[in-house]
């Protein structure tokens, strides 16, 4: 399997956006975690990920589950943040029920997954809590990588419900130093051009609390350069996956574009096209995004 950079002239779109469009997206929990588990269980049908994708698959569903009433938690806003930061929001332990619920879901597993499972019972609420703040500091070396798949699924659904409640609230605008969620202050998973939207706009997909922001295309989004941008795929040019990767910072994100494929799902196709990574990778690049279910050891 070859990896192919595709010209920079076949995908370079106007940064100059003459006509208001929409800068910013909030989630729809009620619908996005059961479309994600439905992706994530089509694409394990043939892949050779099958395993973990259908492990994957049981955590949205019961993250779709987890979804109830509205939380009663109204952040300050200080414009100096992004509402659901926590320089605005500091963190409560509501999440933990969710993972409680979360982790309790998983009675029939393998011996691994259950052992990562007993490993975080054991742990008390202020450890949890420590765990928390760290991942949602970007210190993620300093928890186990089998324990934030769980941690940061329950702190997920946590965010998503609070982003969809503060409609209106966050301020997205279309400037340098756009490459963190104006909602949650949190890293990318990955940047999508949705199905027919907004003539083929890129909008950023936060690895939290999923919300979605506009982004030029042919721009680094770690570094907002403009220049030596390249894009590789694995199979044709024209490819619906691709990662896009920055010569002067060395960073890549993948782009999705749902125009191509109208199935994908931005979280459910990342993992499924990790094989894409490990080739970026060789080329000499280092993801500069999040997938929630791709933590390093």
């Amino acid at each position: 399997m070859s990896i192919k950079i595709i010209p920079r002239e076949q995908l370079e779109q106007q940064n100059t956006v003459i006509r208001q469009i929409p800068l910013l997206f909030y989630p729809s929990p009620k619908t996005l975690y059961i479309h994600r588990a439905e992706r994530l269980k089509t694409l394990a049908r043939n892949n050779s990920l099958s395993d973990y994708l259908n492990f994957c698959a049981k955590i949205v569903e019961q993250q779709a589950i987890l979804i109830k009433k509205p939380i009663d938690i109204s952040p300050s806003l200080n414009n100096d943040f992004p509402p659901l930061s926590l320089e605005n929001l500091p963190l409560n332990d509501i999440w933990q029920d969710y993972l409680l619920t979360l982790l309790n879901s998983f009675s029939n597993t393998t011996y691994q997954i259950q052992s990562v499972i007993e490993q975080l019972k054991q742990n008390d609420s202020n450890q949890l809590q420590e765990k928390a703040r760290n991942l949602l500091n970007g210190k993620f070396n300093l928890v186990d990588g089998n324990e934030s798949i769980f941690i940061w699924s329950a702190l997920s659904v946590y965010y998503c419900q609070l982003a969809s409640q503060i409609k209106g609230k966050a301020v997205a605008e279309n400037t340098n130093e756009s490459w963190l969620c104006p909602v949650c202050n949190s890293m990318p998973a990955a940047s999508i051009i949705q199905l027919g939207a907004n003539n083929g706009l890129r909008y950023l997909h936060c690895s939290l609390c999923e919300s979605e922001w506009y982004v030029p295309r042919v721009k680094c989004t770690c570094c907002d350069n403009m220049q030596d941008i390249q894009y590789f795929s694995l199979d044709k040019e024209l490819a619906a996956i691709k990662t896009e990767c920055c010569d002067a910072c060395h960073s890549y994100l993948k782009i999705l574009d749902q125009d191509k494929d109208p199935h994908i799902e931005i979280i459910a196709d990342d993992i499924a096209s990790l094989i894409l990574d490990i080739k970026t990778e060789e080329e000499g690049f280092a993801k500069s995004g999040l997938n929630p279910f791709v933590f390093a050891q």
